[in-house]
């Protein structure tokens, strides 16, 4: 099903692989943060400071901070240092949402009531999990609608601990995994009928988003969709730079979709989720 046979581990093989983090963040130690599958607490940020020679239709480029342009343009820092902080982080539900295992299952319910909204025409043979780490949503949700989910993330250890979380017989419609970051993924044309990706594209610079969308949106099979599920802030960006993550304003991801081909069909916040984290999101794409 992938372009990189090496990154793709079939479901008999004993080995496999992540999901992504629900995490607070220090929100007085650093005036910028963010979270990716991590749920931050917001912050005030300086989103708002631009640098002028950038040019405001840069394709490079959706958010308009100097400093997280900066980070980004060092492409190889940037994704090695998201990629060492989640080596760290256990594999378990709780160590997946940073501390906020308790969410899971509010998350998990709003999760399959967005879904219900594109029930008309959706075929459920095949999904992607995007930074699906253990499997907290390919068993709490995608198995329970789709015959097959394929999963992703950079992390091996969380992806091996997979088999153990879903279960033998979960496991088993798993056909693959694949163990790379978003950003070097290459799905074939006409392969899925949902892609989900949540809380983790925080983890991904502007240009890297935007192109993997778009190949996304190729990906897709007649009447798929692709849902992105993530923290927004209330205006501009905010960095955290102890996981190269920045969390982006729902301005900016409208830009970043529109840039990259994609009709918004529909999207709509989280529900029920403590005052003091980011504001969740959901749009359905296609």
């Amino acid at each position: 099903m992938t372009v990189e046979a090496e990154n793709v581990v079939p479901n008999s093989c004993p080995s496999l692989g992540p999901e992504t983090k629900l995490n607070s963040t220090d929100s007085q130690q650093n005036s910028q943060t963010s979270s990716d599958s991590k749920l931050g607490s917001q912050t005030s940020s300086d989103s708002e400071h631009t640098d002028s020679s950038i040019d405001s239709e840069s394709q490079q480029f959706v958010v308009r901070n100097s400093k997280v342009q900066e980070c980004m343009s060092n492409r190889e820092g940037w994704y090695s240092k998201s990629k060492n902080y989640w080596k760290e982080v256990p594999s378990t539900v709780d160590g997946m949402l940073g501390g906020y295992g308790s969410l899971t299952q509010s998350d998990l319910l709003s999760s399959a009531q967005f879904l219900a909204k594109l029930f008309t025409g959706l075929n459920t043979e095949r999904a992607l999990d995007c930074g699906a780490g253990i499997g907290r949503v390919t068993k709490g949700l995608l198995l329970n609608i789709f015959d097959q989910v394929e999963m992703i993330d950079t992390c091996q250890e969380h992806l091996e601990s997979a088999r153990e979380y879903l279960g033998e017989k979960m496991f088993a419609r798993v056909p693959a995994q694949h163990c790379c970051g978003l950003e070097d993924f290459h799905p074939e044309p006409n392969t899925y009928d949902l892609v989900w990706i949540q809380w983790v594209i925080i983890y991904l610079s502007d240009y890297d988003f935007i192109a993997l969308l778009a190949r996304f949106k190729k990906s897709l099979k007649k009447d798929g969709y692709i849902v992105v599920k993530d923290n927004v802030t209330k205006t501009g960006c905010e960095l955290d730079d102890k996981d190269s993550s920045v969390t982006r304003s729902d301005y900016q991801l409208k830009q970043i979709f529109k840039r990259a081909g994609l009709e918004l069909i529909v999207d709509s916040y989280q529900k029920d989720f403590p005052r003091e984290l980011y504001k969740v999101k959901y749009y359905a794409l296609r």
